[in-house]
């Protein structure tokens, strides 16, 4: 066991010590969520509004109403506001902004309510992306630690390395390194 380097001996201890979160023969997996754009009702996560330069207007989980996406209408899109002012019955009815945004809150129908053509609604669906994998979650989280600016938030997420057999025997032999006698 001469030709073994030293941080395999501490890999050894790390794997042995570690809470293996109930999953035999565990690697531990550095991800981030992110999201595609999917079609409506197909493992769709959530849906956003968002105007031509991508700045989001609504967020189907985040937002609590549409103050943002009809402050942006009434500013940006005078005549789809007049329209859609007079399709709900308030035709000539000279609001202000704080008026349109009261009245789009209560009427607005994201089912029927077309929007003007520069706004976009998106269904999201949420996938998970792996940055890399580790023997040890100690290794997993002094990645993190070290390269979370450069992500989203990144979590740690124990897989099973059943049916990986040499990855199995790989992960296993470096385990028993710890625990032979013939340290």
């Amino acid at each position: 066991m001469e030709n073994i380097p030293a941080f395999l001996f501490e890999m050894s201890k790390q794997i042995n010590e570690q809470d293996n979160r109930l999953t035999a023969d565990p690697l531990f997996e550095v991800r981030y969520k992110d999201y595609l754009v999917t079609e409506e009702g197909y493992q769709e996560s959530h849906w956003e509004v968002l105007c031509d330069s991508g700045h989001t207007l609504y967020h189907s989980e985040r937002s609590e109403n549409f103050d943002d996406l009809a402050s942006y209408l009434f500013q940006n899109e005078s005549d789809w506001c007049e329209s859609w002012l007079e399709d709900k019955e308030y035709e000539n009815v000279a609001v202000h902004e704080l008026q349109f945004t009261d009245l789009f809150n209560k009427h607005f129908d994201t089912e029927f309510d077309e929007l003007p053509s520069e706004i976009k609604k998106l269904h999201m669906q949420e996938v998970e992306v792996t940055v890399n994998s580790h023997f040890t979650e100690a290794d997993a989280q002094a990645f993190i630690d070290r390269k979370q600016h450069d992500y989203p938030k990144l979590y740690i997420y124990a897989i099973s390395l059943c049916y990986c057999e040499n990855m199995a025997k790989l992960r296993n032999w470096i385990k028993d390194l710890s625990t032979d006698s013939n340290n």
